[in-house]
């Protein structure tokens, strides 16, 4: 029997932050940089022009089809999968300037799509925001010192603009431990996971804040006893009241961190995703033009954001187009916050439990204006209030103006009642949620959340059983992994920082995994016709590992590595020659 050894908490940050580098694109000879056998084909040429541009061989080809078929090879043409068979009949098809990839006994799975990201913000975590996190910062003394330095580099009244992630002091900064080391610049640093800010005097003082500012719907000022503002802003409209003041990033920096993330994604196998907080349309412009400049190495879905009600007008006015790589999904929609403002049903010991980030109504009659668009509409919920709120909305918008099929979606699902489940299925609602939520927060979810929350959490195995559509992503930047190998183990393991299994009955297989980031990805975009499983006909999305992943422990999935990402027929990522890491290296 394999060994299940649990990876410690400090065993799986360090395997997260290495693999964050290494990325390579082509830019010399295959066998330099590849540890398969890359070669042309040996066959002569032959007529017809039906000859396979690549072959795959020698492996077994996970197809994530209905059936759950294998194969031994595959044959690429033209950007689209020709024909799978075994590896004497795929490699029939070559010719001799057929690139032929022996997988010496490798898994080739679909490419990954992430169906939750905030894709374009990945270059500027450290760029236009300042990182104060660990291992850096870890204190908020440290946190301070690092502050402080940055300040001194400063003009007056500059602004520092910046996120943290964790203290050991147990608690988040206040606009007094800001105004100690930074009294006359104004400052605003949010919680990685992007719901809440702290900012300084300074800075509520430009936004005019006040003892007697009210809180803004959807929103929390937090105050002490006295009544004044202790500098945390909770939930977009809060920390929008400071956030509009600071200089805003220009199209230029949207597309420098578009670019940034390329390669990351793909050296993770990540072939498409779905950018769903998209604020500017700006952002939604550049997405575009890296498509039609073939400067893309991932398929997007692209979502615009809507905050405030008087967002309607802009989001109605996007332009946008389609093609096989990028796509208009549809809108989003956040209508609560991060685990202390989930919007629930029954108490919980955060910030509020109570509130919706949007009036219930105002929220129903802007979910309907969208769904009539025809594209579809993402919701964020954390609590089981709030997904009722969106599952309502949707319900009423299907019923005044029917549509077949509008795939309208739930983004994240924390808490969920049994009767949601019901629901979504008879409404056709995809969940797209993040199982490594649970590493990243499941200790902070026991201690807000009461236990009849707890059994609540992320109710994967329900949502399968019961026929509702399951798609996986990262959240990234929100969360520390974007790689779809930690996606996997969190949907295997369900374990928290502190290695307690947080809902075991609720627990994916390796298969079911594959199939939510890959197939049910892509029927997450009305896109499963042409991707998501590897089939004639399909768009050539696929990627190599180093281990197979339907086999291999939890622990050995997350510590493995992609060896050779393929879109559209291109290779976009091939694996270092190194050897590979073992567990506590």
């Amino acid at each position: 029997m394999r060994d299940r050894h649990r990876m410690t908490r400090a065993e799986f940050l360090r395997y997260s932050v290495r693999a964050a580098g290494g990325a390579a694109l082509l830019s010399s000879s295959l066998k330099d940089l590849f540890a398969l056998d890359i070669r042309h084909g040996a066959g002569s040429i032959k007529l017809g022009g039906r000859t396979p541009d690549t072959v795959l061989i020698n492996g077994t080809i996970a197809t994530m089809d209905p059936l759950s078929s294998t194969a031994q090879a595959l044959a690429v043409r033209d950007g689209k999968i020709q024909q799978l068979g075994t590896t004497a009949q795929i490699q029939a098809l070559a010719d001799n300037e057929t690139i032929v990839v022996d997988l010496k006994g490798r898994t080739v799975t679909p490419g990954f799509i992430d169906t939750h990201c905030h894709y374009q913000f990945m270059g500027m975590m450290g760029n236009y925001w300042l990182a104060f996190i660990p291992p850096e910062v870890t204190t908020i003394a440290e946190f301070q010192d690092a502050l402080s330095a940055v300040v001194s580099e400063l003009e007056e009244n500059e602004w520092v603009n910046g996120y943290y992630l964790i203290f050991s002091d147990g608690r988040w900064p206040d606009k007094y431990d800001l105004d100690a080391v930074s009294p006359d610049n104004p400052v605003f640093v949010m919680h990685q996971g992007g719901h809440w800010a702290t900012v300084n005097s300074r800075a509520l003082e430009m936004a005019g804040i006040s003892s007697a500012t009210p809180d803004p719907t959807g929103g929390i000022i937090e105050k002490d006893n006295s009544g004044e503002p202790t500098g945390l802003l909770y939930n977009h409209r809060a920390m929008d009241l400071v956030r509009r003041l600071i200089p805003a990033y220009g199209s230029e920096d949207i597309r420098a961190s578009i670019l940034y993330a390329q390669p990351l994604f793909a050296a993770a196998g990540l072939t498409g995703f779905h950018d769903n907080n998209i604020r500017d349309p700006d952002a939604i412009q550049v997405y575009q033009q890296l498509t039609t400049q073939a400067r893309v190495l991932q398929r997007q879905g692209l979502f615009y954001t809507l905050e405030w009600p008087n967002d309607l007008e802009r989001a109605l006015g996007i332009s946008s187009i389609t093609n096989d790589y990028t796509r208009m999904g549809g809108f989003k929609f956040l209508i609560d916050g991060q685990g202390p403002t989930f919007y629930t049903h029954e108490p919980h010991d955060g910030e509020t439990w109570d509130m919706s980030t949007w009036e219930a109504q105002t929220f129903k009659d802007t979910v309907l204006t969208l769904h009539e668009t025809g594209l579809q509409i993402c919701v964020h919920c954390g609590g089981d209030a709030a997904m009722d709120l969106a599952l309502d909305a949707f319900e009423n918008a299907m019923n005044v103006s029917p549509r077949s099929d509008p795939r309208h979606r739930i983004e994240h699902g924390v808490i969920s009642t049994q009767a949601a489940t019901s629901r979504m299925r008879d409404l056709g609602v995809i969940v797209s949620t993040q199982p490594q939520f649970l590493r990243l927060a499941g200790d902070l979810y026991a201690g807000i959340f009461s236990e009849d929350q707890i059994n609540r959490i992320i109710m994967t195995r329900e949502w399968m059983d019961h026929g509702v559509t399951v798609s996986l992503g990262s959240d990234t930047p929100t969360t520390l992994w974007y790689e779809p190998r930690a996606t996997i183990y969190g949907a295997m393991t369900r374990v928290t920082m502190s290695d307690q299994v947080m809902g075991a009955d609720q627990i994916l297989t390796a298969a079911e995994a594959i199939r939510a980031h890959t197939f049910n990805a892509a029927y997450a975009l009305h896109q499963e016709g042409s991707l998501g499983s590897l089939e004639a006909g399909k768009l050539a999305d696929l990627v190599v590992w180093e281990v197979d992943p339907l086999s291999a422990t939890p622990e050995e999935v997350f510590r493995s590595a992609i060896d050779l990402t393929m879109v559209g027929g291109e290779i976009v990522y091939l694996g270092p020659r190194s050897p590979r890491r073992h567990l506590g290296a």
